[in-house]
């Protein structure tokens, strides 16, 4: 990316983590790799042989030890910062947990019969922000949040003059981690039609439980 679109970029990336950052997100640049026992917890299935690419590496520095390291690049910064509080108690009273990641993404789209074949809407590496929430269970917490991350896109566009429109995805194009996803697709003048910009998921308790996060008051943290 030369000159203009370098700034393009960084002026779009500061204006989102500027709006999101006065909505109470905390800005985590996420790593570009993770280990295979810990991806395999936050990715679906389908992500490994479509998706995801591997990397393998000398698992030790011992001599005779041939052992091979697996890692695999994100496809999204939803991975890294879901597996960021991996078998954490958490206390209500932190709760919400509001971060804005910040990352570079990689994706193979092997399996993207049908998708855009040119341009941005298929590439193989691309910049992303997004917002992840952890949050209460009670009181339909998820569902208010869910709202407000959808608002917090729209007011993005809003912002920026982009014309969009929010699609509701039917349950039988959802993955197993989603209980219900909103999608923005902002106005592409030189395609003449609506493309995906956004995706807003709630995925309820999903993730929480393949990564072992709880939440609540343990004896230890009650005594602190």
């Amino acid at each position: 990316m030369l000159s203009f679109g370098e700034i393009f970029l960084k002026v779009f990336k500061d204006a989102s983590v500027e709006i999101l950052g006065e909505k109470g997100f905390t800005p985590l640049y996420t790593p570009f790799f993770m280990r295979k026992e810990v991806m395999q917890e936050v990715a679906q299935l389908n992500q490994f042989d479509e998706e995801l690419y591997k990397v393998s590496g000398k698992g030790s520095e011992v001599v005779g030890d041939n052992s091979v390291d697996e890692k695999y690049l994100i496809a999204t910064s939803e991975q890294p910062i879901a597996a960021f509080h991996r078998k954490e108690w958490l206390k209500e009273s932190d709760l919400p947990l509001k971060y804005a990641g910040l990352s570079t993404c990689f994706r193979q789209e092997v399996g993207s019969h049908g998708r855009d074949t040119r341009g941005i809407f298929r590439v193989h590496q691309f910049e992303k922000v997004e917002q992840f929430v952890i949050c209460s269970p009670n009181d339909n917490e998820s569902w208010r949040i869910f709202d407000e991350m959808i608002g917090n896109a729209e007011e993005y566009c809003q912002l920026l003059g982009i014309p969009y429109q929010i699609v509701c995805i039917v349950s039988g194009e959802l993955n197993n981690a989603a209980s219900k996803k909103l999608d923005l697709e902002a106005w592409f003048p030189a395609s003449g039609a609506f493309r995906e910009l956004v995706s807003c998921s709630n995925c309820l308790d999903y993730q929480a439980r393949r990564l072992k996060v709880r939440y609540g008051m343990t004896k230890k943290m009650d005594g602190e």
